[in-house]
């Protein structure tokens, strides 16, 4: 699966199951800043913004700002209906729409602040979508995204790449990585926002995840798109490479995979 593929993007993401798979993998394995606390302490809300998440997926994010005492108007959009149908069951209080990022269905000027999560890198034009961020914002609004550095688990891509050496159909899944951090990273990101706001902040998150033995490495592989568009016998191959790799890794206890998070940020 390449990044922005939009049909590959919204099978993968028809159903949360695989997301859930990766979101529980950071929930239980990181160590370091946590990733909500750095984004409310870059956000500063004061709990009255009207705030539209684009790529909500389940919702959490705004459900929580909810659950927590938001009282302005929050709004979540996703392109996958799966998605938004889950988030409307588990998140009272937060509006929820199927929209695509370029065409949000909203007058100019409706938002103080508008969140793009870990999604900027599955659309096929970040300017178009950008674009329409702005458009939305108010004068004055806020815009903040969050994306993977081009670094992020370098470790586990290493491991994935001596593994290919071994099952060569795990070469497709090496090279997704590549796909993600050309789409949307560090290396471009800057410069795309800036061209579309005019003004842009870039700071970076550095945590870890520290696994204690193979399994939820597995497990997170396994999630991936291009994992999932892998035959049956090359999974059952490739489990055993990476296994293989992983063993001499684990052996002196829990394995160490570094990640680092890009907050680019813009105002109107």
């Amino acid at each position: 699966m390449t990044a922005n593929h939009p049909a590959e993007v919204a099978a993968h993401y028809a159903t949360e199951q695989h997301l859930r798979t990766r979101i529980g993998t950071h929930r239980r394995y990181t160590v370091g800043p946590d990733l909500e606390a750095s984004l409310d302490e870059l956000l500063r809300l004061t709990g009255q913004e009207t705030l539209l998440d684009v790529g909500t997926g389940p919702g959490e994010f705004p459900g929580r700002l909810r659950a927590q005492g938001h009282t302005g108007r929050l709004v979540g959009v996703d392109l996958s209906a799966g998605m938004v149908e889950q988030a409307r069951a588990h998140q009272p209080g937060v509006e929820f729409l199927q929209a695509s990022a370029d065409a949000l269905p909203f007058a100019d000027a409706t938002f103080d602040v508008v969140t793009a999560r870990h999604m900027l890198y599955h659309v096929p034009d970040v300017t178009a979508a950008l674009t329409e961020f702005r458009r939305v914002l108010k004068p004055g609004g806020r815009f903040l995204a969050v994306t993977n550095a081009s670094t992020y688990m370098s470790e586990l891509w290493a491991a994935v790449a001596e593994a290919a050496t071994l099952e060569p159909s795990l070469d497709a899944v090496r090279a997704s990585r590549g796909s993600f951090a050309a789409a949307f990273s560090e290396l471009n990101g800057e410069g795309v926002v800036r061209d579309v706001f005019g003004n842009v902040e870039v700071s970076f998150l550095q945590s870890a995840l520290v696994f204690p033995d193979s399994q939820p490495v597995l497990d997170y592989l396994a999630s991936l798109p291009s994992w999932q568009n892998l035959s049956g016998p090359e999974q059952e191959r490739g489990w055993a490479a990476v296994g293989q790799v992983l063993r001499p890794l684990l052996q002196a206890g829990g394995w160490r995979v570094s990640k680092t998070l890009v907050f680019l940020s813009a105002r109107k």
